[in-house]
């Protein structure tokens, strides 16, 4: 990928292929970001193949909330493709399904094509730009999103336990930590793109709207929050400080009139100072009554206030924003509100706290009066009694709490095993898996054998098809030798690619050639249907049988059954060979 240049002075992709350099400038090493620019901007850019097949690039916008972005693709001044993305355009109507901005470019062998792009966005011009290998980006995407989508989780789950304290314990500040906790991960959900994919795929121009509206229903949460934490007393400060919340609580009723850009620009300039207003009397309130939630409640404002900062350096283009830089929004955010859960936590305690001294007060004064005995006595009783349903109450929402941590953790160990295209197990479990037949084997004194499968010429079914459909393929063939293994001990794995691992535990040679060959037969013998296009393929399988003597060499039966398999393939393809192989 070349320099990225832009320009506002095209009129027509045509004109910006033969673009004059002077009216163009260069970005280097860092993402576009024009702040609150309104005209429409042109960037381009060459890509190079040096290989002598063409290849597929991803080229991915790692900003969801652009309205329009039209993507150009030349070579040898013809077009070779056209593509529509943005929040314009309903999920459904998007090429790749993805909450990224993501353009598929097709890129001729030992070629030099030029890529241009005209973004329009009204609520400013920021757009950072990354071209993918599509294997790479699957990867990358993956582990993203995995990330993103459990630190939202945990945020809504946090916000379901401080609703459900609430619940328990009819404490407000419960409920207002539990929304503001709740409103946070929405937000996150939307920066992240995750909004136009889950909530509301059919009107993808609403994350724009979602976004400010979010911060700032979210500021209006902590005035509640503030009070039940603080206890303020009347003054002029507060008494301020409830006019320009209410105020700033009646605009948001009609916000929705305003345009993006509008919008954008009052959320990020009232935000602050109504934050600003709350840190203020809430540090006033700390210095007349010192304690630990006041002071938890001034760390999290402060942590929002500096998200807020930060999203405006970015947005109003002092500071290059990308996804990636979603980690310092994502650690502020989870910090306040972890910071805001300690908080009406320790306020819940506190207050318990002072009421079992409220109660050891009266029984002490009752002490003194000989003819109140009996009743400071049933007083105390009642009162280890309510103790000690509060220790069994804790202790069993730890025991429920436990067990579903335990649940979490089991289910994720299950996707950690399963391949996410084909939903059999993966490498890591067969690698595991293999490690424990081979004891099995060595103590049973049973044969164990092992079958490697590989799809023949499954390249010509990408290049013919496309990748999409080769998934659908490869997902096809696991489904027919899951349909062929009939015993419980018996597991078929992905082992790379297009290559599938079946594990036959006490099952002799005979036997083992016998299942590969059904296999075999039966993906050569169905044709594949994929939207309507039906599709012949063909698998070689390598197989090998042998009792364990050393369970140090795991490798021994991966490496030889790959060696029959590697034979097969290299001898006309669509058979099963054995090892050791037939001289």
């Amino acid at each position: 990928m070349d320099t990225l240049s832009y320009s506002f002075s095209p009129t027509s992709p045509q004109n910006a292929y033969k673009k004059n350099s002077d009216d163009w400038q260069k970005i280097a090493h860092k993402p576009l970001n024009l702040g609150f620019e309104q005209r429409p901007v042109w960037l381009s850019f060459t890509v190079k193949n040096t290989l002598s097949v063409k290849t597929s690039p991803l080229l991915s916008l790692d900003n969801p909330l652009l309205n329009e972005v039209q993507v150009y693709h030349f070579y040898d001044s013809k077009l070779l493709s056209h593509t529509q993305l943005g929040d314009s355009f309903a999920f459904a109507k998007r090429t790749l399904k993805s909450e990224s901005l993501l353009a598929k470019l097709t890129l001729p062998a030992n070629s030099v094509s030029t890529v241009i792009i005209k973004v329009n966005n009204a609520a400013g011009l920021r757009v950072p730009i990354t071209l993918w290998q599509q294997d790479a980006y699957l990867i990358h995407k993956t582990k993203l999103n995995l990330v993103f989508g459990l630190l939202i989780g945990f945020l809504f789950s946090l916000a379901m336990s401080c609703l459900v304290l609430y619940g328990f314990s009819r404490k407000l500040y419960f409920a207002y930590a539990g929304v503001i906790t709740l409103t946070l991960g929405v937000l996150l959900a939307y920066l992240c793109g995750f909004g136009v994919r889950y909530f509301h795929p059919n009107v993808p121009a609403a994350q724009q709207f979602m976004i400010p509206v979010l911060l700032m229903l979210t500021t209006l949460i902590f005035l509640p929050l503030q009070k039940q934490l603080c206890q303020t007393k009347t003054s002029k400060l507060i008494t301020g400080q409830s006019i320009v919340t209410s105020i700033f609580a009646v605009t948001l009723l009609f916000i929705w009139a305003l345009p993006n850009a509008l919008l954008t620009i009052y959320c990020l300039i009232a935000t602050p100072i109504v934050v600003c207003y709350y840190l203020i009397t809430t540090i006033i309130c700390m210095r007349n009554t010192p304690s630990k939630p006041i002071q938890a409640l001034i760390v999290a404002l402060a942590l929002f206030l500096l998200v807020l900062i930060y999203l405006i350096i970015a947005v109003f283009g002092l500071y290059p924003l990308s996804r990636s830089s979603l980690g310092f929004v994502f650690v502020c955010f989870f910090s306040s509100t972890f910071c805001l859960c300690y908080s009406v936590m320790k306020l819940f305690i506190l207050e318990r706290d002072e009421q079992v001294i409220t109660q050891q007060t009266l029984i002490a004064e009752n002490a003194a009066q000989d003819t109140l005995l009996k009743e400071r006595l049933m007083l105390q009783e009642q009162t280890q009694k309510e103790l000690e349903s509060q220790v069994d109450e804790r202790t069993f929402e730890l025991q429920v709490t436990l067990r579903e941590l335990e649940d979490k953790n089991h289910e994720l160990e299950q996707l950690n095993m399963e391949d996410a295209l084909t939903g059999v197990k993966n490498r890591r479990f067969f690698d595991k898996k293999l490690i424990m037949e081979l004891r099995r084997s060595r103590r049973e004194q049973t044969p164990l054998s092992i079958i490697m499968l590989d799809i023949d010429r499954f390249k010509s079914v990408n290049d013919n098809y496309g990748h999409l459909t080769g998934d659908q393929v490869i997902r096809a063939v696991a489904d027919t030798i899951k349909q062929h293994l009939k015993r419980p001990l018996d597991e078929v794995a992905r082992y790379g690619g297009e290559e599938f691992v079946i594990l036959l535990p006490n099952t002799p040679h005979d036997g083992t050639l016998e299942i590969a060959d059904r296999i075999r037969k039966a993906i050569e013998t169905n044709q594949i249907n994929v939207a309507g296009t039906f599709i012949n393929v063909t698998v070689s399988a390598g197989t090998y049988t042998a009792v364990t003597d050393d369970i140090n060499n795991p490798e021994l039966f991966t490496h030889n059954a790959d060696k029959a398999l590697y034979y097969a393939k290299q001898n006309g393809r669509n058979q099963v060979i054995s090892f050791p192989i037939p001289q």
